[in-house]
């Protein structure tokens, strides 16, 4: 009879302020991934995957082993700056002669851009990242990738270049994938007295499905077993994981088809374009 009436107590028993806002939390998720139709923009997707297969200046860059963290440390700020940029652009295959990158104060809805002249490079990263390391890497590598989209020899178009989303897509086939992905998306709980309310800060172009579908294909490429494959996504894991796993058709790209080494693209110096949308500005250079 005791043992009833605990568990009657704990079935009848309000959650917790901190239980609700998860709850909120989880539910506004699932309401992201529900609206993203998967099935429809596979095609475009794939297609986002062979162009950046185009454009790297080694087909090999792409089958690298993806990276879940940062795979180093420093002790401030402008140190954390360069060794990610060095990070970058050795997962990127850029090679960039003089590259300054620094925090600047940029519009609101812009988290990044670069400028670009004959001899030097900068990257401006927006000041409200500076205490998100993964922050930080994501729109940084963001950035680089638009450098590699629009190198000369990367076969890809200038408007393509200028796509936030295809720059996404790059970094994702890099390896950079699990990073950019927990970047895009950030949860979090904030608590004021008794209250305590959910709240998600977004960064980048490219949905989070998309990013998880494209993590899926760039692992994939990169040998990892299934296991290994699945640990990457977190909450993300449907439904790019049966996508993949779904039978080849409808645009659906396979990975043995990506790992073709697919030419290299020319050295060079790099030219900028574009207009800000959400996590980038990239500008052309004056004259």
């Amino acid at each position: 009879m005791r043992v009833a009436a605990l568990l009657l107590v704990a079935i009848v028993a309000p959650q917790s302020a901190t239980d609700l806002a998860l709850a909120d939390l989880q539910r506004r998720r699932d309401a992201l991934i529900r609206a993203y139709d998967l099935d429809a923009q596979r095609p475009r997707l794939d297609r986002f995957a062979r162009t950046c297969l185009r454009a790297l200046r080694d087909p090999a860059l792409a089958r690298q082993r993806p990276v879940g963290r940062l795979p180093f440390v420093a002790d401030n700020r402008q140190e954390f700056l360069q060794r990610t940029a060095a990070f970058a652009m050795e997962r990127l295959g850029l090679r960039v002669a003089n590259l300054t990158v620094k925090f600047s104060r940029l519009p609101r809805g812009t988290a990044g851009r670069v400028r670009l002249a004959p001899d030097r490079a900068t990257v401006e990263i927006a000041d409200r990242h500076r205490d998100d390391d993964e922050e930080i890497m994501a729109v940084l590598a963001h950035e680089l990738a638009h450098v590699v989209l629009d190198a000369p020899g990367s076969r890809v178009s200038e408007a393509d270049a200028d796509d936030e989303e295809l720059a996404d897509a790059m970094v994702v086939m890099a390896g950079m994938g699990p990073l950019l992905l927990r970047s895009s998306y950030r949860e979090g709980l904030s608590s004021s007295g008794n209250t305590v309310v959910g709240t998600i800060r977004r960064t980048g172009a490219l949905h989070p499905v998309g990013i998880a579908y494209l993590t899926l294909v760039q692992a994939e490429m990169a040998g990892l077993p299934e296991d290994a494959r699945r640990g990457l996504l977190g909450n993300w894991l449907e439904p790019a994981w049966s996508a993949r796993r779904a039978p080849t058709g409808g645009g659906l790209i396979p990975a043995s088809e990506l790992a073709v080494p697919v030419g290299n693209s020319a050295n060079g110096a790099p030219r900028a374009g574009g207009a800000p949308r959400m996590s980038s500005a990239v500008k052309k250079p004056s004259c």
